[in-house]
């Protein structure tokens, strides 16, 4: 995969001749088609940010990966090192590398004292407040903070998924507003997932106390540490059920663990992640449950071979340039 023609075919600059053996070359060989979609993925998040990364970090994922392949002569391996080598290299000329990293240098401020935060796909960020309140922010989240003196309170929005551990006070408490409700925290460490898409939010509760409000401050619920509270938008209602920590904790820590999920659920968490769009043409296939666990650093086509093999559905890449590409499920 020469260099050079990868920078204009991701540019957009390529012209149809060029495309053309591009594709013909992927074609012929899946362990470049598989490079390929792994290095557009890293581009399409790197064009979006510019963030500090952790290009150690980064080198030594891939190069893991290169180890962890089946043995094959020196020659070989030197060979696809250089070609990661390569692909790194114009990802940082286009605006940094954004694979799986964790960043602390994603805040803006806003008028009156309200500071914004954000989590971009692919990426999980960490937030610290001056009272040392700390939050992990996942893929596609953002977050905004501002501290109420007259009202003595510190208040939070969040859109997406965040968990929190809060440097408690009793005469300055954090109230999280999500959607319809309100998360008053006493003395807490939760987890709030509230994707607009998902029509409902679900608190977790690890230790401590937090109490659940509706928008005019009246409480609903009083968790309890290792209960979660579901709030279903539609019709209003919140169901308790009892939390399973390592699933809790599972995205802070590069993971996807599945637990009996539809196929529809599991695709929508993948593509906040790897920034794609999942689109199903066999219907059927959206209710089939899978159980098990996924390595965030794993790329989004084997992800896909692993859940094929089980699942036994067929797909077709819809690849766009400058934009997310498109997996049809059949």
């Amino acid at each position: 995969m020469e260099s050079n023609l990868l920078s204009r075919i991701l540019n957009g600059e390529a012209n149809l001749e060029e495309k053309e053996a591009f594709y013909r070359t992927l074609g012929d060989s899946k362990a470049e088609e598989e490079l390929f979609y792994e290095v557009k993925s890293l581009w399409l998040r790197a064009e979006k940010q510019h963030d500090i990364f952790d290009m150690d970090a980064e080198f030594n994922m891939l190069w893991n990966k290169i180890k962890h392949s089946e043995k094959q002569p020196s020659f070989t391996i030197g060979k696809k090192i250089m070609r990661y080598a390569a692909m790194i290299l114009i990802v940082l000329g286009i605006g940094g590398l954004s694979g799986y990293f964790i960043s602390k240098n994603n805040v803006e401020f806003a008028d009156s004292g309200t500071q914004k935060y954000a989590s971009l796909k692919g990426s999980i960020s960490i937030v610290e407040f001056a009272d040392g309140t700390k939050v992990w922010l996942n893929s596609g989240s953002q977050l905004t903070y501002r501290e109420d003196r007259k009202g003595k309170q510190r208040i939070a929005e969040l859109t997406g998924e965040a968990y929190f551990e809060v440097t408690h006070r009793d005469d300055f408490p954090l109230l999280v507003k999500v959607g319809e409700i309100v998360v008053r925290d006493l003395g807490t460490t939760f987890n709030i997932r509230a994707y607009p898409e998902d029509s409902f939010i679900e608190t977790s509760l690890v230790e401590g106390q937090a109490d659940i409000l509706n928008s005019y401050g009246n409480s609903l619920l009083a968790l309890k540490p290792g209960e979660s509270a579901v709030y279903l938008e539609d019709s209003k209602q919140i169901k308790v059920k009892p939390i399973t920590e390592n699933v809790l904790s599972a995205w802070r820590d590069g993971k996807f663990v599945i637990r009996d999920q539809r196929l529809e659920d599991i695709f929508k968490e993948l593509g906040r992640w790897y920034d794609v769009e999942f689109r199903f043409e066999n219907k059927k296939l959206r209710d089939y449950r899978y159980t098990g666990n996924i390595k965030k650093t794993t790329t989004a086509q084997h992800v896909l071979k692993m859940l094929k093999i089980t699942a036994n559905f067929n797909y077709r890449i819809i690849e766009k340039p400058a934009e997310p590409d498109v997996i049809i499920i059949y």
